[in-house]
């Protein structure tokens, strides 16, 4: 055996550690891992942990007393099936941080890690990879560590006026940080996970500093960074992998329906969903390739729940109906084969999402937050899915032409009734537009999204990722026009509702209104604008206002996640 495979390294890359190898600790790969064509995992060091449930000074406490502060065990809320040896241990909320960081930085991290967290995703727990990944992160990344504290000053802003500006400066320097890491990538034209997570930390907060700022250009520059970081990707994404991939996949999918070029996003949401379909993902907090593949646990994601898939698609959503818009807006005239394209990928989309199921798998595991469970992420799922319908239902009513046949009339309604209606909906059918029968049924639509998220606590982490499909399904709180027939859509059944627009908008109302001052910040209130902008028109009776026309003649983006 070689000197190399003699000595054990202490002082060397995790992987060199794991593998009892000296290390060279060359940068910014070790040539060990190189030889070995392995990804090398850097040099940082393990993170300490403390357990501040009781106080959260005690992040700050001496060395001396963090020695002796004790780890919080906990144990698998799961199935009698899973063996002990499966238990998860976790060591408390904060890491303990460097000495030589001054005391507004570890305030700010602190803050990210006491208050940030509750409200980055839809369950914050121990196991919340908002808290293990950039905690363990951060000690070797200067952008990570510097946009943890940007994130935590610009969502104190709103109450605190002066920490936009400090905000602004480390987010400045975060930015700067990560110029220098994209120069450095020429040689290898490898993005690390550090880098990659980042991106999208800028992206998913930029609204946190200017609620007019949607992160276009993060937008832009991280199509590019991923399609690298995939290309790096030969093996099964491991949990943190898979973490990063899923909040790029809600990142993209948010901002789909403000920024960006429609036709390009789409396109790239359509490639991205074929990698995703092809990629063997662990969705399992603990490294479980020696696992059989039936007994797998599959532990939510904090953005996209348990279907990373429903929300690619409703991101391309937000592409195509943008896309229709921008054609109609721009007075192009478009080919008949450019409108049937178009449509065809509407009806494709369509498919996608009406296939999609959600079923409780016995091997979905609990996050292991008291306020959220695993039944109330799948309820958020399946809004989306109802909610990406709707929008594209409304650009693309021809959608709904084609279940025409399967209505009924109405109990009661007269033969001069039933010979109206019938030449009303050709009327509107050949101009392409929602019929009476049509504009109804998205109203029960919208009704049964409600509920969907009625039906969850107003406690629930999942509140975070609620905001667009109660956009969606709110524009839709309207009176019901006259038509003696009912529309039922063959694969999506849904229940006549009685109630009445303005007890709808209410509901909304109310639950923006908390959430606002849950959260602390000013998209919130922007979409409640949005809102009654567009109720006040379609009060006014001059047509159904679309939300997604009105937010771009009016300057109202912002994103609704």
């Amino acid at each position: 055996m070689s000197d190399a495979r003699r000595v054990k390294s202490r002082a060397g890359c995790l992987q060199c550690k794991r593998r009892k190898v000296k290390c060279d600790q060359s940068v910014p790969s070790c040539h060990q891992c190189l030889r070995q064509k392995l990804q090398c995992p850097g040099y940082q060091k393990p993170l300490k942990w403390i357990d501040t449930s009781g106080d959260t000074k005690a992040a700050f406490l001496p060395e001396s007393k963090k020695r002796n502060s004790k780890a919080r065990r906990i144990s698998e809320s799961t199935s009698s099936s899973s063996s002990p040896s499966r238990e998860v241990f976790v060591r408390a909320h904060i890491p303990s941080l460097p000495k030589k960081i001054d005391d507004e930085s570890s305030t700010l991290i602190r803050h990210y890690f006491t208050r940030v967290c509750k409200i980055a995703g839809c369950f914050d727990s121990e196991i919340s990879p908002f808290r293990t990944i950039p905690a363990a992160m951060m000690c070797h990344s200067r952008p990570v560590f510097l946009l943890l504290q940007a994130s935590s000053a610009a969502q104190l802003s709103r109450q605190h006026p002066k920490m936009r500006y400090k905000a602004l400066s480390l987010q400045s320097e975060a930015f700067s940080a990560v110029r220098n890491e994209i120069t450095s990538l020429r040689g290898s034209m490898i993005v690390s996970d550090e880098l990659m997570l980042t991106c999208i930390i800028a992206g998913l907060t930029s609204t946190w500093y200017d609620v007019n700022d949607l992160g276009l250009s993060h937008v832009l520059g991280s199509q590019f960074l991923l399609s690298l970081w995939l290309e790096s990707k030969k093996h099964r994404l491991k949990y943190q992998e898979t973490f990063i991939l899923g909040a790029y996949v809600y990142w993209l999918a948010i901002s789909a329906f403000v920024t960006g070029d429609p036709r390009s996003s789409f396109h790239f949401q359509e490639g991205l969903h074929e990698t995703v379909r092809r990629l063997d993902m662990s969705f399992d907090i603990l490294d479980d390739d020696d696992e059989p593949e039936a007994s797998r646990r599959v532990f939510p994601h904090p953005l996209t729940g348990f279907s990373m898939q429903t929300f690619i698609c409703v991101g391309k959503v937000g592409s195509l109906c943008r896309l229709a818009h921008a054609e109609t807006s721009l007075t192009l005239m478009k080919t008949r084969y450019q409108q049937d394209q178009l449509a065809e990928k509407a009806r494709l989309v369509e498919a996608e999402l009406l296939n999609m199921s959600q079923s409780r798998l016995y091997n979905f595991r609990d996050p292991q937050d008291s306020q959220t469970t695993v039944d109330e992420i799948l309820a958020v799922g399946e809004a989306y899915r109802c909610a990406g319908l709707l929008q594209l239902y409304m650009t693309f009513p021809q959608l709904l032409q084609q279940y025409d046949q399967y209505h009924v009339y109405n109990e009661g309604s007269s033969w001069e009734d039933q010979f109206l209606c019938e030449l009303t909906h050709q009327e509107f059918s050949s101009a392409s537009t929602l019929t009476p029968l049509h504009h109804n049924w998205l109203r029960r639509l919208a009704l049964h999204i409600l509920s969907i998220l009625e039906s969850i606590p107003p406690s629930s982490g999942t509140r975070v990722l609620q905001g667009l499909p109660a956009l969606i399904a709110a524009t839709w709180f309207v009176d019901p026009m006259h038509d003696s027939r009912s529309f039922n859509h063959p694969f999506l059944p849904l229940k006549i509702s009685s109630r009445l627009k303005e007890e709808g908008r209410q509901i909304v109302r109310q639950g923006l209104q908390m959430h606002e001052q849950y959260v602390g910040l000013q998209q919130v209130s922007r979409v409640l604008q949005i809102l009654e902008e567009v109720w006040r028109r379609d009060d006014e009776g001059e047509g159904k206002c679309d939300w997604i026309v009105l937010v771009a003649s009016k300057g109202l983006q912002t994103l609704y996640g």
